[in-house]
This record gives C-alpha cells, structure tokens and sequence, in this order.
C-alpha cells in the first residue's frame, strides 16, 4: 500500500521513508545450528547402519577337527559356533563368545549365526545339542545375565541351603539344572530358537561353582534382594543345552 501512496506525497514523508532493516541474528544462528545437525544426521546414520549390516557370517571348514566353524565378529563382539561332523559328535555345536555386550544385546549376531548354520550345514537335520560352555563369560558383560540369575533363584528356592552352599537333598548338579529350567535363566536362548521353530532346554551340567556372595562381582545386585555376604551360592557350571523342533514342528 505504501508504494502507491508515496506518489500522492511529498518525499519526506513518513509513509515515504524507507525503513532500515531489522537484524535476526538470533534467528539466523539458530537456524544455521539447525541445518548443521540435519546435515551430520544424514552423513552419519547410514554409517552407523552400515557397520550394523556389514557384520556377516565367515564359515571355514577343517578337514583334520572334521567341523565347520561359523563366525561373526561386530565391534569388540566375536562369536564362534563349531559344528562337528565326525560321527561321535555329529550333531553338537559348540559355542564361543568374548564379548562385553550383554546376552540380550547379542541377539542379532546369535540369529545370524544360527540362520547361516541351519541354512547351510550338511548336518542340520542331526543338530540335537548346544554345549554352551560356562555361564560366566570369558570376556564380557558386566551384568553376568546368567550367573544372577542362578544366584538369585538358589537364595529364593527352600531346596538350597545357604549356610552350607549345597542343596539340602541330591546332588548339586541335578539341583542346578531343575532349577535353571524352572527359572529359566536362559530365556534369552529361548527367544533365538523359538524364532527358528525350535525348542531348547538345560539337559546337562557339571562343574558347579559356588562361592560366598559378597566375593561374586554382582554382590550389589544380590545385597537389594535381602542377600548376606555369607550366603553362598551357585553361578557357574558347564552347560549343554537339548535342541529339538518346537512343538508345532513335532506333529508335522
């Protein structure tokens, strides 16, 4: 409106004067902020998602151990399933893990593993067991998933004896694997194999550890639940998993 005005006008006018401009450099800096950070979002997230689909499964096949190794590594994880092909162990496949990552966090890679395994071993159909190897990791997670577990479930269950450190009655062993599967302190597993229509279950252990719980390295964790340092308890055993189709896949 003002341009037509200024032609009825003299020059001096207020409505005539040309305005200086006003400076947004709040604005401006913010938005500029703005633009940066969209920027390093796009450059950085198909990196991030790259790294995640660049974790791929190696097999290498040994004539003289007669077993094929799968084997995925992902940052600082590394993990190694062996699958035996000679007759006495046909059909067991151990497993390998040094990883810091929690178990429900090597899920990913556990499902990758097991997906090239049963897609491509000549001797999926024998698979029948999964020798864990120890509860507590060679290397890794701090949250000790597992070994926790077990701890907490033997405190809780009126068959151990605490002062003692041993089941009140039968051997620690059997102890050890009725309560496992009760408790189900390998849930995480169950997820894997449920996925792949399969069923897993705690068929053997040896090699029970019991120690005084103020000496375990999750003591913090058992002290909330009302557990003494005395109080000795089991978190480590040798562990061999019975692996066999679901339910469903049975009646098949």
């Amino acid at each position: 409106m003002e341009p037509y005005l200024c032609g009825f006008l003299r020059r001096d006018h207020k409505l005539c004067r040309k305005r200086p401009l006003q400076a947004h450099k709040p604005v401006c800096a913010l938005a500029m902020l703005l633009i940066c950070l969209a920027a390093w979002c796009c450059l950085t997230l198909p990196t991030v998602a790259s790294g995640q689909d660049a974790a791929t499964v190696s097999v290498e096949s040994s004539l003289l151990d007669k077993a094929t190794r799968y084997s995925i590594t992902s940052g600082g994880c590394s993990i190694t399933w062996t699958a035996y092909s000679a007759e006495l162990n046909r059909g067991v496949v151990k497993h390998a893990s040094r990883c810091p990552d929690p178990v429900p966090y090597q899920l990913s890679l556990l499902k990758e593993i097991c997906s090239m395994f049963l897609a491509r071993d000549a001797h999926t159909a024998d698979f029948h067991t999964l020798f864990w190897g120890g509860l507590v990791p060679e290397q890794g997670s701090a949250l000790f998933e597992m070994p926790l577990r077990l701890a907490l479930a033997a405190y809780k269950s009126p068959g151990w004896d605490a002062r003692k450190g041993r089941p009140k009655q039968g051997d620690i062993n059997g102890f050890v694997k009725g309560l496992a599967n009760k408790e189900l302190i390998y849930l995480e597993l169950k997820e894997l194999f449920r996925g792949f229509q399969k069923d897993i279950t705690l068929s053997s252990v040896e090699k029970v550890r019991v120690l005084a719980a103020g000496k375990l390295p999750f003591y913090d964790q058992l002290r909330k639940q009302g557990i003494q340092a005395s109080d000795k308890l089991p978190f480590d055993c040798m562990a061999w998993f019975s692996v066999s189709a679901a339910e469903g896949e049975k009646i098949r």
